[in-house]
């Protein structure tokens, strides 16, 4: 079965997650990780979005290797 997904949204709501599960040294609530959450657009504070980048980078490269890997199976002729 074949499932389409979007690896940018993917990558970034796995790095939130954890993000703010390992933020507890400097934030108590979610609400605590931006910088105003009354406003249009959320913004994380600095070393949140640090922490966040680290996060994002990895599951990205993690879920891309995994695709690449998969697209190489029906590519491949032996």
């Amino acid at each position: 079965m074949d499932v389409l997904i979007n690896i940018i949204e993917l990558a970034s709501d796995l790095a939130h997650t954890r993000t703010l599960y390992e933020s507890g040294d400097i934030c108590l609530s979610e609400d605590e990780m931006f910088l105003d959450i009354n406003s249009d657009t959320t913004v994380y504070t600095e070393e949140i979005q640090d922490r966040f980048n680290e996060w994002y980078d990895f599951y990205y490269s993690s879920i891309m290797d995994v695709s690449l890997n998969d697209a190489r199976k029906f590519f491949i002729v032996e």
